[in-house]
């Protein structure tokens, strides 16, 4: 790099980053590293010549990506946290009285009731409280778990485009980059998350055997479980969330960018169908994972055995003793769980964005 070309693009930097203007003649000016540093802040290929990429910046061609830690970057991400987090509540609010069906069946061993009749031996038994239990749990688990996965997927796209751009490639994500954008924020917001989805399923499954609020039942199952246990089924958890969220981002997204190509809004109806769509492909691909997870959970526990070891030995036992249709039950009430809320979560989601202002990356 020659001092004429040092100058230049020292001129440059400090001109479209807004900071202070040292001597150009100044030491600090001429360095090189210091130079080759920004040079690859911006992601611009090593290969182009100091005249070539000036060439690509004069002409308004590149677009240098923003600070990775700046106050615009950390209020757009805030605001991503926060619509996620709306989303899940409201969604999974709706939902309830479907979600505690499918966890209890999910959970039980050999015949298992019909969503109708579950519920009305829940409204008999419990009344409309049944239909709401673990609830609060699953909301205070729901509200930061889809926070982080919206967030966290905006994150992962967003480290994705630069390595495109880094490489000279087309900055329009693939399906198969936004399923492991997407699986990789499912694994970060399950891991961050996980024992309040323990406590949500003991207040489901084994209501007041630990106590009736979340604070009691967490005390108390710590008490007689350990800490530890509170990550019991953390595994297959995670190895369920990277295809399953991924699957679900990846169609909606794909799916909504081909909807979208024109230029053109989704309406509220193509969100909430497109939504159901995406839940309804990723519950059903991924759902002998969900089984065996809830299993892992609960087993130990209200005096169920402790049966398998990890998520291979559940898959193989609930196959070999209850047949391949063990590995899907609760499945139709997860379905109808799942249809309205992903429908309305994505559609709670995309308002939330438009009222912060805010626009999601590679679209």
């Amino acid at each position: 790099m020659g001092f004429k070309h040092a100058i230049v693009l020292w001129h440059f930097y400090h001109l479209v980053s807004g900071e202070a203007l040292p001597s150009p003649t100044g030491r600090e000016c001429l360095s090189e590293r210091r130079l080759a540093r920004r040079w690859r802040k911006w992601s611009i290929p090593a290969s182009q010549s100091v005249d070539q990429a000036l060439r690509v910046i004069f002409s308004g061609a590149y677009k240098p990506p923003p600070p990775a830690c700046t106050t615009t970057a950390v209020t757009r991400n805030l605001k991503f946290l926060a619509a996620g987090a709306i989303a899940g509540v409201v969604s999974r609010t709706l939902v309830s009285p479907l979600e505690v069906v499918a966890t209890v069946n999910m959970a039980a061993v050999g015949t298992v009731e019909g969503p109708i009749d579950m519920l009305t031996r829940l409204w008999a038994l419990e009344g409309a409280t049944g239909f709401y239990k673990g609830n609060g749990a699953n909301c205070l688990k729901v509200a930061p778990t889809k926070g982080i996965q919206f967030v966290s997927f905006e994150f992962f796209k967003q480290q994705i485009l630069f390595l495109k751009r880094w490489q000279n490639k087309a900055e329009a994500l693939e399906p198969i980059e936004r399923l492991i954008a997407g699986g990789l924020a499912g694994m970060v917001a399950a891991a961050c998350v996980y024992p309040l989805e323990t406590v949500k399923s003991l207040l489901t499954v084994e209501r007041g055997r630990y106590g009736e609020g979340i604070i009691e039942s967490l005390k108390t199952f710590v008490e007689e479980q350990g800490f530890c246990a509170l990550y019991r089924g953390l595994v297959p958890t995670l190895m369920a969330m990277f295809p399953y969220v991924g699957v679900e981002f990846c169609t909606y997204e794909t799916c909504r960018s081909i909807i979208s190509s024109g230029g053109q809004r989704m309406t509220t109806i193509e969100t909430m169908s497109l939504g159901a769509l995406a839940g309804m492909v990723a519950q059903i691909s991924c759902h002998p994972l969900d089984v065996v997870r809830k299993r892992l959970q609960l087993q130990g526990i209200g005096g169920r055995p402790k049966t398998f070891r990890n998520m291979f030995d559940g898959l193989a036992g609930i196959s070999k003793t209850e047949g391949g249709r063990g590995l899907y039950k609760g499945l139709k009430p997860a379905c109808l769980a799942t249809l309205p809320s992903t429908g309305s979560s994505y559609v709670v989601y995309e308002t939330a964005k438009n009222l912060f202002g805010i626009g999601s990356a590679g679209q």
